[in-house]
């Protein structure tokens, strides 16, 4: 089937044609899923030391994060890891941040956004605060509450 249309411009006539033709189908690129938001900007408890900024629960597709913001800022120190611990702001210390907790990985950076996957299989509903913790010393630097 051909389809003829004839457009006027500029005082010239054109014949455009257009050619019904067998093709396959059209495969559109999908979009980035979006980020689904649980908690946000949740800020951090001081417990040695202060921590300014605040974080985020997000979702995006099937994995979990805990995005901590662009102003996130804190003192340097050795061996600081992420922690999710089943432990209250009020009841956690440093003696005891490890019980029952999942580290989520080395503290990446001392200040700015960064994120941390939540592993597979992990319930949040086990868990009542994000910790950033110095390992080797059994430090506490502080956290922020999930719950």
């Amino acid at each position: 089937m051909i389809i003829r249309k004839s457009i006027f411009v500029f005082g010239i006539t054109a014949v455009l044609s257009l050619t019904s033709v067998a093709t396959a189908p059209l495969v559109f690129a999908q979009a980035p899923a979006a980020s689904s938001v649980f908690l946000t900007d949740q800020t951090f408890f001081k417990k040695k030391y202060s921590i300014k900024g605040s974080w985020s629960l997000v979702q995006r597709g099937d994995k979990t994060f805990i995005q901590f913001s662009d102003d996130f800022k804190t003192k340097n120190g050795p061996d600081l890891k992420v922690f999710l611990s089943p432990k209250s702001s009020d009841e956690v210390s440093g003696q005891n941040a490890l019980e029952g907790s999942v580290k989520l990985g080395v503290l990446k950076n001392k200040k700015g956004a960064q994120e941390y996957e939540i592993p597979a299989g992990v319930d949040l509903s086990s868990f009542s605060t994000v910790l950033i913790h110095c390992e080797a010393y059994s430090v506490l630097w502080g956290g922020g509450s999930i719950k």
